[in-house]
């Protein structure tokens, strides 16, 4: 292995390049921000400014957490596709709905044993052209909007799949799971992986952003040396917390030399490795104390890749608790002297007032909620707090392949899909709203149907300054979104229900409840435009004795009877939740599922952690099983082996799927009037879906 040159860049020769001469950015400057007027004093400490240095204050305390590769906008074939301005929207969205910090990741140090993905590379000797005005063109997006720009620098070490031409470093000799081998990092290479560290953190400041986050978590390189899960050494640099720090720190002190005290140093952690054996946050509060006068600020996370989604937490749910890093946060507070921030599925902006009232953290990181709503402070500072959209946890920011779903591949890369949304149709958008065409007026448009579809389409309608009425024949809006005021699962649906409904009252629109409107009547409501939201209904199969038993979404309705062992014919999603539900509010319960796999259809990430919920709350799952006949007090199922048993049941419910309800009446009364057909009575889906065509829809009405 040939040892790779020592650039030793010098911050003097950096301080000369200046900013102004190197950017050369293609969008044009925009007319200037108007200011965002602070009418609410119900979070005052979220809202109060954050001093991290001499020169950097956050103006309030929420930074955005690292997300989406910084590279996906590098090289022609990524700023050439449609894809490079979805990026930077992305990326830009936060700052400018008000968050303190911005962080864009995730960016390799070196082209070779740090590249964990097949993205293009970055040479950061190359300080002007096509790549580095890519880079710093996040920077300037950021800081326009009085954000502080950070950029994510990482080196996984041995968290990297293989990747021809590049080899794996780690702290101990030994192989990855899919075989290659691992060399032992010494002291030449320790030497290559700081100026690496160095050279990076430098081209990014020449790029014009504030500070670097370097990622010291997550079983990347910094964990890896750390842990004794990895770290076998019996050198100076293995045994015992100090020797196993010595290279994280080492890292660190180099790139504050070379870029100065002003520039930010953010570092992300693993609290707690999360497997046994690992690194603990006692031992982690160990390493950040020898981090003092070295980085700015730090913050908690938890977890290891290669084990996302079962005992570690890194990244969680819908179904996960909320705040989970919370109290490894107030220990690293209480025992060091750092500013400490937090992130793990913390959404509410009660619960972040209160950790940083009680001086628990400084400030949090939000990651996908910032994606969920990027306008979270904007809202928080003129009294909106009840129009965020919390995320739901749905994972659809980092819906990446399911080797077992066998979707065919589209044709776009999977990390071009991060950042995608269930709750906000603008996610990932390359267009702006102000690039969609301005309606020529107000007009009239009526909207049937009271569920996600309907309401974001009312939403987006009222905004472009239509009139806007809908009709829904039950007493309260929701749609099927109305189980998750019972569903013990779906506090965080539930939310974006509520405020789907506060957002639209704003707005104006005049909701019609409990009465079925006829296609003769919308027609006699002389709409401009009508857009139909109407849903779908339980699929009902050929079963015999299909009669015993009830409908999976029935089980919330407050009439509805239930024994105490309960058997689930369709272990789709929708049954595997429902299943969950009644599994956690008492009941015994069997899923029968004909296909291969329970809730197949489930965005995997998701998938793996409702299956290790289900299996934790003892139900139990038949796969490869066909329900053949359902009686009263059973359900009779064929195995794949052929065999048959009778499963005893006192109660029988069935998920078979949605159908879509018929929209061909109201089209055929309606005539001429322009028709559009949004949601499950489009197609049946999820809510991302249903959101974005209701939103969507309501753009393209003139």
């Amino acid at each position: 292995m040939a040892k790779r040159q020592l650039l030793g860049v010098s911050s003097e020769l950096l301080d000369s390049m200046g900013h102004s001469e190197v950017r050369t950015h293609r969008s044009p400057k925009p007319e200037p921000l108007k200011e965002v007027v602070q009418t609410s004093d119900r979070y005052p400490h979220i809202l109060s400014p954050l001093k991290l240095n001499d020169k950097f204050t956050m103006k309030n305390r929420i930074m955005c957490a690292p997300m989406v590769f910084c590279t996906a906008v590098v090289g022609n074939q990524y700023n050439n596709a449609a894809h490079a301005p979805a990026k930077y929207n992305k990326i830009e969205a936060p700052a400018k709905g008000g968050t303190a910090m911005v962080t864009v990741g995730e960016l390799n140090v070196n082209m070779l044993d740090s590249k964990r993905l097949p993205l293009p590379d970055v040479d950061f000797n190359v300080r002007s052209g096509e790549a580095f005005n890519a880079i710093s063109e996040y920077a300037w997006r950021i800081k326009r909007h009085g954000a502080i720009a950070l950029q994510e620098l990482c080196h996984c070490g041995t968290a990297k799949p293989p990747i021809p031409g590049t080899e794996v470093w780690g702290p101990s000799a030994g192989t990855t799971p899919e075989g290659a081998p691992i060399l032992e990092i010494d002291e030449s290479m320790m030497d290559s992986i700081c100026n690496d560290f160095v050279n990076a953190a430098l081209y990014c400041k020449a790029a014009g952003f504030d500070g670097v986050c370097i990622h010291g978590g997550h079983g990347f390189l910094f964990t890896q040396f750390l842990s004794p899960n990895f770290n076998k050494r019996t050198d100076e640099y293995g045994g015992s917390i100090e020797n196993r720090s010595k290279f994280p720190v080492r890292i660190l002190r180099e790139i504050r030399e070379a870029v100065g005290p002003d520039f930010i140093i953010e570092l992300r952690v693993s609290g707690r490795e999360g497997s046994e054996g690992g690194i603990e946050i006692e031992e982690t509060t160990e390493f950040l104390k020898m981090c003092e006068g070295i980085i700015t600020s730090v913050h908690i996370s938890r977890g290891t890749y290669g084990a996302i989604f079962n005992s570690t937490d890194m990244a969680t749910c819908v179904l996960a608790q909320h705040g989970y890093n919370i109290k490894m946060a107030e220990y690293v507070k209480k025992h060091t002297n750092l500013i400490v921030g937090v992130l793990g599925h913390i959404t509410s902006p009660d619960m972040v007032e209160e950790i940083i009232a009680k001086g628990m953290v400084d400030y949090v990181v939000m990651g996908r909620q910032q994606i969920a709503d990027p306008e979270y402070i904007n809202k928080l500072m003129t009294g909106r707090e009840k129009e965020i959209r919390q995320c739901i946890g749905c994972s659809k920011c980092l819906e990446f392949p399911d080797p077992e779903q066998k979707v065919p591949f589209d044709g776009v890369m999977p990390w071009l899909k991060a950042g995608n949304c269930s709750i906000n149709p603008r996610a990932n958008e390359c267009m702006t709203d102000d690039e969609y065409p301005v309606p020529e007026g107000s007009r009239k448009v009526v909207i049937v149907g009271g569920g996600p579809a309907g309401l974001q389409a009312a939403i987006t309608a009222a905004e472009r300054g239509h009139q806007v009425d809908l009709y829904d024949d039950h007493e309260k809006l929701g749609g099927t979104l109305l189980f998750t005021e019972v569903d013990v699962d779906k506090t965080d649906i539930k939310n974006f229900k509520d405020a789907l409904i506060t957002e639209a009252t704003r707005l104006g629109v005049k909701f019609h409840l409990g009465k079925k409107v006829t296609p003769e009547e919308v027609k006699a409501m002389g709409a401009d435009d009508v857009i139909l939201a109407v849903g779908a209904h339980e699929k009902r199969f050929p079963i015999e004795g299909l009669e015993n038993a009830i409908p999976a979404m029935d089980v919330y309705q407050p009439d509805t009877k239930l024994g105490k062992k309960i058997v689930m014919v369709g272990g789709g999603l929708v049954g595997a939740e429902v299943g969950l539900h009644l599994a956690k509010t008492g009941h015994d319960v069997t899923l029968v599922e004909m296909g291969i796999r329970i809730a197949h259809e489930a965005c995997g990430s998701y998938r793996r952690e409702l299956i290790l919920f289900l299996e934790t709350n003892n139900v139990k799952m038949h796969v490869n099983t066909l329900c053949t006949k359902i009686e009263k007090d059973g359900v009779t199922v064929k195995h794949q082996d052929g065999s048959v048993e009778k499963l005893p049941a006192d109660t029988v419910i069935f998920a078979l799927g949605l159908e879509s309800n018929s929209t061909e009446e109201f089209k055929a009364a309606l005539g001429d009037t322009p028709v559009y057909v949004i949601g499950d009575c489009e197609k049946v889906a999820t809510i991302g879906p249903a959101v974005k065509e209701g939103f969507k829809t309501a753009m393209n009405i003139l």
